[in-house]
């Protein structure tokens, strides 16, 4: 599974040159924790999360935000994104096509991605749904059939 399957599409990013006021309103009204920075040309240069608003003094996001931003393709493997975000600690990591955000993968993703993953344990067929199918596409199988599949994160 790639990240172009599960990312959220829609990312709200942010100017490098707008308040840390303005940031921190976007992030609660959104209930996100952190936000991709982009500058005048829409290029992805930072990252400004919750503890960048606590924790450092600035009065634009420019000045606090994170510069060494950990991204990835649209077409990097889930897999990848579960290991950097577990071994780096982070939790998020935008996708990025031509230095462009395109979306952003975070932990709820993963966690979403997990349990919307049901396993046919006659064929082995995968069904994404909140909810055990019914019957496989497959085999057919009722839905006794079905188990969640659950990847370790880092594997």
């Amino acid at each position: 599974m790639k990240a172009r399957e599960i990312m959220t599409r829609d990312v709200i990013c942010i100017a490098d040159d707008a308040s840390i006021e303005d940031a921190a309103r976007l992030m609660a009204r959104n209930r996100i924790s952190g936000l991709p920075v982009i500058n005048s040309h829409g290029m992805l240069i930072g990252l400004v999360t919750e503890h960048d608003l606590i924790a450092k003094e600035g009065r634009t996001v420019k000045e606090i935000m994170t510069r060494s931003v950990i991204s990835v393709s649209a077409d990097t493997e889930v897999e990848q994104i579960q290991h950097l975000l577990t071994n780096q600690r982070i939790r998020r990591v935008p996708v990025v096509e031509n230095g462009k955000v395109i979306g952003i993968v975070s932990r709820s993703d993963l966690v979403r991605q997990i349990a919307m993953r049901w396993v046919c344990g006659v064929c082995g067929e995968i069904v994404r749904s909140l909810d055990a199918p019914k019957h496989c596409p497959r085999c057919g199988a009722d839905a006794n059939a079905f188990t969640h599949e659950v990847v370790p994160p880092g594997m």
